[in-house]
Order: C-alpha cells, then structure tokens, then sequence
C-alpha cells in the first residue's frame, strides 16, 4: 500500500499548475461545445485565464503553507475572472482556500472538506443555481470526495476517483440540462473542470508515486508515456441480472488502469483503460450481454493531440 505522503500549498500548486497545463490543450474544445446560458465559444478560454491568473498569484511565493497558498490563489483567481465560467470557478477556488483556513498541510479528509466548502460557496454565488452545469460537476465531485475520507482513502485514490466521477457527471449534463441535449453536447463549464480535476490527479499521483516502493499504476502510465503505449479507452454497458457490482470491480481493477465500474446489479457502465481490451470485454460478457462498446485507442488521440500545438502560452 502507498502511504499517503504530506501534502501542503506545494502540492497544491503543482496540482494547479499541472490542471492549468491539460486545460490550455482543451481550450478549443471546450469553447467549441459552449452553448449554456450564452453560445458565446469563450468558455475554455475563460477558465483557462481565471487559472493561469491563479497560478501566477503563488509563482514566486516561498511559503509552503496550505492556508496562506489557497487564499492567494483564491484572490489571484477573483481577479482574473474571466466570464460567467471564470467567476464560478473563482468561487470554487475561494471555497478550496476557506475549508484550507489556518492549515499548514491537508489530510485526504480535510481536502474533500474544503471541496464541500467549494460546492457550497459556488452555489451560493449563483442567483438561480443551474443543474446540469459546472455547479453539478462540483457538488459530486465533493460528495464523492466525502465518501472517501470515510473509506480511509488517501489523496491519491480520492483524486482519482474524483476525476472519474467528474467525467461521469459531464457526460449527464445533457439529461439535467434540456438546452444541452437539443444541441447534442455536454456542458462546457463542467468539463472544463473535469480537465481540471484529471490535470490535478495527475500531478497528485505522480508525487504519491514516488512516495512509494512498489511500481504503481502512475509509473506505469509514465511509461507508457515514454513508450508511446497507451493502450485503449474501452467502456461498455452489462445488462444482466444479481451482478456482483464489487467482485467485477475488483477483477477489471486488477486488469486494467482508470477503472471505474458503476451502476446496479441488473446495468453496470465499465470504462478502463487497457492494452488488451478483448479481455476485459470477455470478462464482462461471462455476466451478462454487453452494449453501447466503445474502444478508442489512446495512442492515436495523444498524437492528434501533439498535432495541435496550442499558440497561446
């Protein structure tokens, strides 16, 4: 088991650093599918600048303190907020640094606490808050942050499972959101923030990586970064009947990489990553009839991506 290594305002700041970084490459798409509430296409754009605005507040502050970072980061966000996307996410910012209050370093537990104070503070700033939009993607990334402190989860596992739920919840937003699914996308804001979220667990996973003794499934992404060998996205639907939801789980846990099985026992959504996704298909199929398969292959979309060179800095 990797121990939980101490976290501080450093660990936050490479968290933000490394979110600020993933979501420049998606500025084009995220301002492509803006449509809620002005079909202006700044949205990417706005959050990256609220971000980049954040971060430089703390690029030459020497302390390390949780407390005194997340309050500059806060600030430096206020006031670099950028359109209705920027000033929500400023005030998820401002909620982070509240529940960071007189804090020198953060536990797993008090981080989902300030993510709580993040949820709230967003909604608050809002004057008919909106389902369906980033304010949805925070609320249940912070109630899922919750129920992993009272695992016992450290940060590494809570982020993960943060992000994974914040993709989850972006791709419903067309259900929440009528004007979203007449236009046949999900919501701009709430997957800025999923951006976000991975950008953060990235970093957050790196470091609890190097923590550690045993390789771990962060170095085995760092390597498949170094030999081009991502694998595949997979994910698909089971239909069956009395699922054994936390035996799959573990199994594809022990197959593959980004897991996330969800659902009842009678429908459960896999997504994984893995090179060898015919095996977890096989395996999904030994329960019941799968549907909505859908297989990308990851090397392929990182060397688009390489492809499109981002000219802001």
């Amino acid at each position: 088991m990797v121990t939980e290594a101490a976290s501080d305002g450093r660990t936050f700041i490479k968290a933000l650093k490394a979110a600020e970084s993933l979501l420049e490459k998606r500025i084009e798409e995220i301002n492509a599918i803006n449509v809620f509430p002005v079909p202006d296409g700044d949205t990417g754009i706005n959050m990256y600048l609220t971000l980049q605005s954040a971060t430089a507040a703390v690029a030459n502050l020497s302390t390390s303190s949780a407390a005194e970072v997340s309050a500059k980061v806060a600030r430096g966000a206020l006031l670099g907020a950028r359109g209705n996307s920027g000033v929500i996410l400023s005030q998820i910012l401002r909620g982070i640094a509240r529940g960071l209050e007189m804090k020198e370093r953060f536990s797993s537990a008090e981080f989902a606490h300030a993510l709580h104070c993040a949820s709230e503070t967003a909604y608050r700033a809002v004057t008919n808050p909106t389902e369906g939009t980033i304010l949805t993607v925070i609320r249940e990334a912070s109630e899922v942050a919750a129920q992993q402190a009272a695992r016992g989860a450290n940060l590494k596992q809570m982020m993960t499972k943060v992000a994974a739920n914040a993709r989850d919840t972006v791709k419903r937003t067309p259900e929440l959101l009528p004007k979203l699914k007449e236009a046949g996308v999900v919501d701009a804001g709430g997957k800025g923030l999923f951006y976000i979220f991975v950008g953060m667990k990235h970093a957050i996973t790196q470091t609890a990586g190097r923590a550690g003794s045993r390789r771990t499934s962060t170095q085995k992404a760092e390597t498949a970064a170094e030999t081009g060998s991502y694998g595949f996205d997979v994910q698909f639907l089971i239909e069956g009947k009395d699922m054994p939801i936390e035996t799959i789980r573990e199994r594809i846990n022990g197959m593959a990489e980004s897991v996330l099985v969800v659902g009842d026992p009678g429908l459960i959504r896999v997504h994984a990553h893995t090179p060898n996704p015919q095996a977890v298909l096989d395996y999904g199929a030994t329960f019941g009839t799968l549907q909505d398969i859908n297989l990308e292959n990851m090397d392929e979309q990182v060397k688009k991506q390489q492809k499109r060179k981002p000219d802001r800095k």
